[in-house]
């Protein structure tokens, strides 16, 4: 045997025991596609790289079923094991896409990773809009579930008034909106942080990282998802309503990433030796900081899309 068909193997065995190993750890989760798009370099040719992702998917979805068999026979489980595996099975193909396009741009690989992500999530709200058996006993789960968590999270009494059905109607109207951007923000998370892995030797990928910007047609996206947006709120269209929130949300943050880059690209005229990647840290940060991060959800897109008329990056 070939010492890089060794080499390969190797590789790919431990790529699947830790994106399976971060799998289980309820903190780590959200990451564990991480080891995949970051031992993906050392497969020659690169589509091999996806053997272990499929690996993982094979493992992950027998896993759930395998788990879930004796209960599968209710209607309630079925669509519980079916929203549950949406998030990691949109990862794994988005990891898959975003290495066999390994010579394409990132926004590139990023739209195209997101795709399976926005189409199968969509299709699910459809499901569930439409009211089968399965998915309202699926959601008469749920809600049951958080009303027996709310007494332990909330001490005996709700929020604001708030019923458990009422918190429950809150919550799935959030994640409803707001899926899409939240599958953005996580793969998109995984796979920036494997890429600054791979290049962490590479000082001319942090000037890279201060020039990146979005196509300018791009920004129709944006003004045409907040314009749907602004138009559900006056007539009450519910499918319009969940895409335009959607994409627009989704947009904003790849926008939010631009204005970081241009944040980044004048703190390093300034200072050379402050990276890029410590700029990125520090405002994905500052993002989650109460009171700051008004300023960082609202500051840094409006940077972004203002590069669409004004050159922030031009040299004097």
């Amino acid at each position: 045997m070939e010492r890089q068909t060794v080499v390969m193997i190797r590789t790919g065995v431990l790529a699947t025991i830790f994106a399976l190993v971060l799998y289980k750890m309820a903190v780590s989760s959200p990451l564990f596609v991480l080891p995949l798009l970051f031992f993906a370099p050392r497969f020659k040719p690169n589509t091999w790289a996806v053997v272990p992702v499929a690996t993982v998917f094979v493992i992950l979805v027998a896993y759930n079923l395998i788990g879930s068999s004796e209960l599968l026979r209710t209607s309630s489980t079925m669509g519980a094991v079916i929203v549950g595996l949406y998030f990691p099975v949109s990862s794994l193909v988005g990891t898959g896409t975003w290495i066999l396009l390994d010579e394409k741009r990132m926004l590139t690989k990023l739209l195209s990773s997101s795709a399976f992500a926005a189409l199968s999530g969509f299709a699910l709200l459809f499901w569930f809009s439409r009211g089968g058996v399965v998915a309202t006993a699926t959601a008469d789960l749920y809600q049951k579930m958080m009303g027996a968590l709310m007494p332990t999270l909330f001490g005996g009494e709700l929020p604001l008034g708030l019923s458990v059905e009422g918190l429950f109607t809150l919550v799935v109207s959030l994640l409803k909106r707001s899926f899409l951007p939240l599958f953005v923000g996580q793969f998109g998370f995984c796979a920036f942080l494997s890429t600054l892995l791979i290049h962490r030797g590479d000082s001319s990928f942090q000037e890279r990282m201060t020039g990146w910007k979005l196509p300018e047609n791009f920004v129709w996206i944006f003004l045409g998802s907040w314009s749907l947006v602004l138009v559900s709120l006056v007539v009450n269209l519910p499918f319009i309503d969940l895409i335009g929130w959607n994409v627009a949300l989704a947009t904003t943050l790849l926008y939010m990433v631009q204005g970081i880059s241009i944040v980044a690209m004048f703190i390093r005229r300034k200072n050379p030796n402050v990276t890029a990647t410590r700029v990125f840290v520090l405002a994905l940060i500052s993002a989650f900081l109460p009171g700051i991060n008004l300023v960082i959800w609202i500051a840094l897109p409006l940077l972004g899309v203002g590069e669409t008329w004004i050159n922030f990056r031009k040299k004097s």
